[in-house]
C-alpha cells in the first residue's frame, strides 16, 4: 500500500524535534541555546522517566542524552527507546569516554554517536545535523521501502489479472478456432481431430465408427426467398434438434453452409447408425417457425462406416459425401449407405462442376432457339432461348444433364445473365438483318429472380443490347413455386418489370401449386401449359380436361396461353378446338442455332403448311 501523504508530511515536520535529556539544568540551557539556532524544535527531560514521558507524547527524530543519571544510566534509557521507539536516532553525550562505556552504549543502546563532554559547539551542531540526515534519509528509505512494497504488491495483481486475462483470451481463440460461431458446434477442424481420436479407439478396441454426412434439402431456397438472417436462425434451430438425436460419445460438427457431419463412435453394428438415420429424419418433420413463417425442411444423410468403407478420415468422409450425394439423387429425405460404385459417380458429378466452373469464360455455352408460333395464324412470333453447353470433351449437352449442378452450385446467376444478355442482343441482331421484330422468351431459375438487384439488371442489359422493350420484345418464364414464395417480394419484382414493359408468364403451369387469390395480383402476360399433359393429349381424357382448364382459366384471367411439346396433329387439332393462343414445339421445329431461325423467319414459314 501507498503511504498516506499526511503522514509523510507529518514525518517531515517532526524530524527536526530533538529530545535533549540531563540532569544538569546548566548544560541542558546550554545546548537548548545551541540548537535553537539551527531552527530544531528542542524538547528537554532531567530524567530517563521524563524522557519516557517526552517520547510518549512527541514525534522525536534524534534523542540525545547524558550516561550518567540517578535511577536509570543513558545506556539502559536508550535500550528502552530502541525497543518503543526504533526510528529515533540514538546519541549520548558523557564525560565519561572510556572504552567499556562506549562499548556499553554501543552493544545495548544501539547508538549512532558517542559524543563527550566538553564539546565543541560546532563539532556537536555537526553531529546533530548529521543524527537528522540519517533520521531522514532512514525515513525515506522505509517510504520507498513501504513504496516498492506496494508496488510489487500491484505488480504482483497486474500480473495474475493479465495471466488471467491471457487465459480467458486463449481459451476464447481456441473455443473460436474450434467451434462454429452460429451453432456453436465443433467445425471442421475438431471434428477432423475427433475423427482421428475415435478411428484410433476403434482400431485398438476393434470396434466399428460410422461417419454420417447430412445436408438439408434445398436449403438455398430459405436463403434466396426469406434471407440469410433467416437461414441462419433455422441453421440454428436445425442444429438444436440434431444436437438431442445422438450420444454424449458421439460428435455433431457444422462443416459448412448446411452441412453437418457425425462422429457415431463405439457401435456394436452398422444397424445402429440406420437408427439415429431414421431419428434424424423424423425430428426435422416437424415444421419449423421462424417470425410466424412455419418452414417445413427435409435432410439428405450419406453413411460410411470404419473399417468397411474406409481405415482413415478422408477416405471415409469421401465416402460418406459419396453416399450423401446418392441420397440426393434418390429424392431426397432420406439415408444412404456407401457403395463402391458411388465413387465413380461422385467422382464424375466432381469433373462436370469443374468443367462447368470453366465453361462460362472459355464461352463453350452456347444457345438454341425454339419457334412459338401463334396458332390462329400459323406465323412464328416468338422464340424461346434454350441453353446448351457445347463441351469440348462431352460434345453438345442438353441441359438435364447440367442445368442442376449450375443450380446447386449458384453458377446460375453468371450463367443466366450470360443467356439474358446473349438472348437480348440475338434479337436486336436479327432485327438489324431486316427480319420482323419476335419475342424471345427466357426461363429463370429462382436464384436469379431472388437477387436483389434483379430488375435492375435486366433494365441494364436492356441498355447494353439495345433491345427496346417498349414494344414488348422480352418475356421471362417462371415457374410457379418460385412465384407464391414470399409473394410480398415477388409482386414488387414483377411490378418493376412490367413498368418495364417485359412479359411475364408462368411455366410448366399445372405442375406446381398456384393460388388463384395470387394469380389475379400477379402482372402476368401468360401461362405456359406443361407438356407433360400436352403429351397424352388426344388419348387421356384426365390430360384433356386439365388442359381444357387451364385455357379457360387463362383466358378468364386475360392471359396468353401457350403449349409446349407439341408434337402431332391431334394435339394441335385438340389445342385449336379449345382456342389455346400459340404452341411450340417439334411439330414444328426443335430448338435450333441463331441461323436457322433466320432462315425460317426469312422464308416466312407458317405452322398451317403442316395441315
Amino acid at each position: 500500500m501507498l503511504l498516506n501523504p499526511g503522514w509523510v508530511g507529518h514525518v517531515h515536520l517532526m524530524n527536526k524535534t530533538i529530545l535533549l535529556v540531563d540532569d544538569e539544568e546548566n548544560i541542558t540551557a546550554s545546548l537548548v541555546r545551541l540548537l535553537h539556532v539551527d531552527g530544531y524544535r528542542v524538547l528537554t527531560a532531567n530524567s530517563a522517566g521524563a524522557a519516557l514521558e517526552q517520547l510518549a507524547n512527541n514525534k522525536v527524530g534524534v534523542i540525545l542524552t547524558d550516561q550518567r543519571m540517578p535511577k536509570m544510566t543513558g545506556v539502559e534509557l536508550l535500550s528502552r527507546v530502541k525497543e518503543l521507539y526504533p526510528d529515533t536516532v540514538r546519541m549520548i553525550l558523557s564525560g565519561y569516554a572510556d572504552l567499556i562505556s562506549v562499548t556499553d552504549a554501543v552493544n545495548k543502546g544501539a547508538i549512532y554517536k558517542f559524543l563527550t563532554k566538553p564539546w565543541n559547539d560546532e563539532m556537536l551542531r555537526a553531529n546533530v545535523h548529521e543524527a537528522f540526515m540519517h533520521y531522514k534519509l532512514a525515513r525515506e528509505k522505509e517510504r520507498l521501502g513501504l513504496e516498492i512494497q506496494s508496488a510489487n504488491a500491484e505488480l504482483t495483481r497486474l500480473n495474475e489479472e493479465l495471466e488471467q486475462l491471457i487465459e480467458e483470451k486463449s481459451r476464447r481463440m481456441m473455443h473460436i478456432s474450434n467451434y462454429d460461431a452460429l451453432t456453436n458446434l465443433p467445425n471442421r477442424l475438431l471434428f477432423a481431430d475427433r475423427l482421428q481420436q475415435a478411428l484410433r479407439y476403434a482400431q485398438r478396441n476393434t470396434r466399428c465408427v460410422a461417419l454420417m454426412s447430412l445436408d438439408l434439402d434445398r436449403f438455398k431456397i430459405v436463403n434466396d426467398s426469406l434471407g440469410h438472417p433467416h437461414g441462419d436462425a433455422l441453421l440454428q434451430a436445425v442444429a438444436k434438434r440434431l444436437i438431442n438425436c445422438v450420444r454424449e460419445i458421439d460428435t455433431l460438427a457444422r462443416v459448412g453452409g448446411d452441412e453437418f457431419m457425425f462422429i457415431l463412435s463405439d457401435l456394436v453394428n452398422a444397424q445402429d447408425a440406420a437408427d439415429i438415420a431414421r431419428k434424424i429424419l423424423d425430428v426435422l418433420a416437424d415444421p419449423f417457425v421462424l417470425e410466424e413463417n412455419e418452414l417445413f425442411i427435409s435432410a439428405s444423410i450419406g453413411i460410411s462406416l470404419y473399417p468397411s468403407d474406409g481405415e482413415d478420415t478422408t477416405t471415409l468422409v469421401k465416402n460418406a459425401d459419396a453416399a450423401l450425394y446418392h441420397a440426393k439423387k434418390q429424392g431426397r429425405n432420406n439415408y444412404q449407405y456407401y457403395a463402391e460404385q458411388m465413387n465413380a459417380t461422385a467422382l464424375q458429378r466432381l469433373t462436370l462442376e469443374s468443367s462447368l466452373r470453366h465453361a462460362l469464360e472459355r464461352e463453350e455455352f452456347v444457345l438454341y432457339y425454339q419457334p412459338q408460333l401463334e396458332l390462329e395464324s400459323g406465323a412464328i412470333i416468338g422464340v424461346e432461348a434454350l441453353l446448351r453447353w457445347q463441351s469440348p470433351e462431352r460434345g453438345l449437352v442438353e441441359p438435364a444433364a447440367f442445368i442442376p449442378l449450375l443450380e446447386e452450385t449458384g453458377l446460375i446467376v453468371p450463367v443466366g445473365e450470360w443467356v439474358l444478355r446473349n438472348a437480348c442482343a440475338q434479337n436486336i441482331a436479327w432485327q438489324r438483318e431486316g427480319l420482323a421484330p419476335i419475342r424471345v422468351s427466357i426461363n429463370l431459375s429462382a436464384l436469379q429472380f431472388r437477387q436483389p438487384d434483379f430488375a435492375e439488371t435486366i433494365a441494364r442489359i436492356l441498355r447494353e443490347t439495345g433491345l427496346d422493350a417498349g414494344w414488348e420484345g422480352l418475356e421471362l418464364e417462371l415457374t410457379e413455386s418460385l412465384l407464391i414464395n414470399n409473394v410480398e417480394e415477388t409482386i414488387k419484382t414483377l411490378c418493376k418489370l412490367h413498368a418495364m414493359n417485359i412479359k411475364v408468364s408462368i411455366d410448366d403451369f399445372g405442375t406446381g401449386y398456384s393460388s388463384l387469390n395470387y394469380l389475379k395480383r400477379f402482372p402476368l402476360y401468360g401461362l405456359k401449359i406443361d407438356q407433360s399433359f400436352v403429351r397424352d393429349l388426344s388419348i387421356n381424357p384426365e390430360d384433356a380436361a386439365i388442359v381444357a382448364a387451364i385455357i379457360a382459366l387463362g383466358h378468364s384471367l386475360k392471359l396468353n396461353v401457350i403449349a409446349e411439346g407439341v408434337e402431332t396433329l391431334e394435339q394441335l387439332k385438340f389445342l385449336r378446338e379449345l382456342k389455346c393462343d400459340e404452341m411450340q414445339g417439334y411439330l414444328f421445329s426443335p430448338p435450333m442455332p441463331a441461323a436457322d431461325v433466320a432462315a425460317l423467319l426469312r422464308d416466312g414459314r407458317r405452322l398451317h403448311s403442316q395441315g
